[in-house]
C-alpha cells in the first residue's frame, strides 16, 4: 500500500510536468496548425543555454528559468518566421511543414552535439534535498514542477479568456478567416503563441534538468508525451489537455505497481491508444 501512495503521488507529479509540456505545445497546435517537432529542439536548447549561465557564469539557480523562457520565446518566434511562415505563403502541404520540423530539429541536435558533445550536463547548485511525508518521498525539485506547472498554466489560463490577445488567439484558433474579416491578424497572433508556447516549453526543459540531468535525449520523451495530452484531452482543450498529463502521468507510474520501469512508457501510450479507440475527439470537445 505504501507503494501505491509513493507512485500516485509521484505520477501525479510527473502528470503535471506532462500537462505543462502539452499546454504549451498544443497552444501552438491548436492555433497555427503547425505540428511543430521542432518543440523539442526548443526544450533542448533553452534548457543548454539557461546551464550555460548557471554553471559557466556562476549565475543563481533562478536565473536559469528567465534564461530558458527567454531563450525558448525568440527561438520559437524564430521558428515561425524563418520556417514556418514562408512555408504558408508558398501553400506548403502539412506534410511538408512537418517534416521541415522534423529537419530542424535533427539539424539542431546535431549542431548542439558539436558544441557541447554528447555527454550529460548536470545543474551546478541543483539540490537533491528530500521531504518526507509518511511513507512517501517527494525531492524539492518535483515541489518546483508542481508550483511552476500551476502557476503558469493558471497564468495562461488567465490570459486566453480575460485578455484582448488571448481573446483574438482563441478566434483564431477557431476560425482564422472569419477573425481576419474583423480585423484579427492570424500571423501575428501565430507569433504570439510560438512565443508563450515555447517560453513555456523552455522552462519544462530547465526543471527536468534540475532534476536529472540534461542531455540531447532528454526532450523527446516530454515532448511526445505533451502530445499525447493533448490528444488524450482534445486539442484545444486546455483542461482536457492538463488532464490528459496527469492522466499520463498516473499510468505511467502506477504500472510500476505491475511491470518493470521499460515497460511504463509503454503502458502510458497505449492510454492514448485506448482513450482515442473509445473518444476520438478526446476527453473533452473544443468548445467553439
Amino acid at each position: 500500500m505504501e507503494l501505491f501512495w509513493q507512485l500516485l503521488v509521484h505520477g501525479l507529479l510527473t502528470g503535471c510536468l506532462y500537462a505543462l509540456v502539452g499546454v504549451s505545445w498544443g497552444l501552438i497546435y491548436a492555433t497555427s496548425k503547425v505540428f511543430h517537432f521542432a518543440h523539442v529542439l526548443t526544450l533542448l536548447l533553452a534548457t543548454y543555454l539557461a546551464i550555460m549561465v548557471v554553471n559557466d557564469f556562476g549565475s543563481p539557480l533562478w536565473t536559469g528559468f528567465v534564461v530558458a523562457a527567454v531563450v525558448g520565446g525568440v527561438f520559437g518566434a524564430l521558428s515561425e518566421v524563418v520556417i514556418y511562415r514562408p512555408l504558408r505563403r508558398f501553400h506548403a502541404t502539412q506534410l511538408n511543414i512537418f517534416l521541415a520540423s522534423l529537419g530542424l530539429l535533427e539539424a539542431g541536435k546535431y549542431t548542439m552535439q558539436l558544441i557541447w558533445g554528447a555527454n550529460q550536463i548536470p545543474v551546478n547548485g541543483s539540490s537533491a534535498r528530500t521531504f518526507q511525508f509518511g511513507a512517501i518521498s517527494v525531492t524539492l525539485n518535483e515541489f518546483f514542477w508542481l508550483a511552476s506547472s500551476v502557476v503558469l498554466i493558471g497564468a495562461l489560463f488567465v490570459w486566453l479568456n480575460r485578455s484582448r490577445s488571448g481573446r483574438a488567439i482563441r478566434a483564431v484558433a477557431t476560425n482564422p478567416y472569419l477573425s481576419a474579416s474583423v480585423g484579427v491578424s492570424a500571423e501575428t497572433v501565430y507569433i504570439k503563441v510560438f512565443v508563450v508556447g515555447s517560453a513555456m516549453v523552455g522552462i519544462a526543459g530547465y526543471l527536468l534538468a534540475l532534476s536529472h540531468t540534461a542531455s540531447l535525449e532528454m526532450g523527446l520523451i516530454p515532448v511526445l508525451a505533451g502530445f499525447t495530452a493533448t490528444f488524450l484531452g482534445g486539442v484545444g482543450s486546455l483542461r482536457g489537455t492538463v488532464l490528459g498529463g496527469l492522466l499520463l502521468g498516473l499510468a505511467e507510474q502506477l504500472s510500476g505497481l505491475f511491470l518493470s520501469g521499460e515497460w511504463q512508457t509503454v503502458t502510458a501510450f497505449s492510454v492514448l491508444v485506448l482513450v482515442l479507440m473509445l473518444r476520438p475527439q478526446g476527453l473533452f470537445r473544443l468548445r467553439r
